[in-house]
């Protein structure tokens, strides 16, 4: 495949998913399964985007290894029977449209497992909208190394900018040396109030990307 000209990178889970419509039943269905207190739906939706090894102790707190790996597996299951509850975010669809009309490239990165970004991705209908798609592998132990990983494989030719709703994202743009557009819409919104470019609904990202990438 030809090196893209322009690429625009989006995480997952806060930035096209909305996570919350199938995931916080599953870990509440869960701990209460598992001999824990069901979080609020707040306390759960702090978790999203962060890799399962620094959030496990947040859902589980005191749980041993083999505890949060049984625990993980089962949302996983429970995740999968919900996922038909998955959406993406209102204009998601329309404005990767128009990224690809403008000649960019689009990829998705995410904290999460490859098989994780091929169900959401089907299931809220935008599969076919992304050209790349980057997980955190396994011997990888940040987003910073997961995107480095993206973009050398990727090598666009004029540019590439990261969007996202939390610092890690942020903090993977910075670390690789591109731009970075703050989602308010997702789960991190006092994290990217303060970026120096930031949307308030997907609707806006395009016009954004083609600012910063002229």
């Amino acid at each position: 495949m030809p090196h893209p000209r322009k690429l625009v990178i989006f995480d997952l889970d806060g930035t096209l998913n909305q996570t919350e419509l199938f995931s916080v039943g599953a870990h509440r269905m869960v701990q209460t399964e598992f001999g824990w207190s069901a979080q609020t739906p707040e306390q759960i939706k702090r978790i999203y985007g962060l890799p399962a090894t620094e959030y496990i102790h947040m859902l589980l707190p005191g749980a041993d290894k083999e505890t949060q790996q049984r625990y993980l597996t089962r949302v996983a299951q429970v995740e999968r029977e919900c996922m038909d509850l998955a959406e993406a975010y209102p204009g998601c669809k329309e404005m990767m449209e128009q990224l690809h009309e403008d000649g960019c490239a689009i990829a998705v990165c995410s904290n999460a497992p490859a098989g994780y970004i091929d169900i959401v991705l089907d299931k809220i209908h935008l599969a076919d909208l992304v050209d790349y798609k980057q997980p955190l592998e396994p011997h990888m132990h940040s987003k910073s190394q997961s995107l480095c990983a993206l973009l050398s494989r990727v090598q666009p030719e004029e540019g590439a900018v990261m969007v996202g709703d939390t610092s890690m994202d942020r903090l993977a743009a910075d670390d690789n040396h591109i731009p970075f557009i703050g989602c308010l819409y997702g789960y991190r919104p006092e994290e990217m109030k303060t970026e120096p470019h930031h949307v308030s609904a997907p609707t806006e990202i395009a016009a954004m990307v083609h600012e910063i990438l002229k």
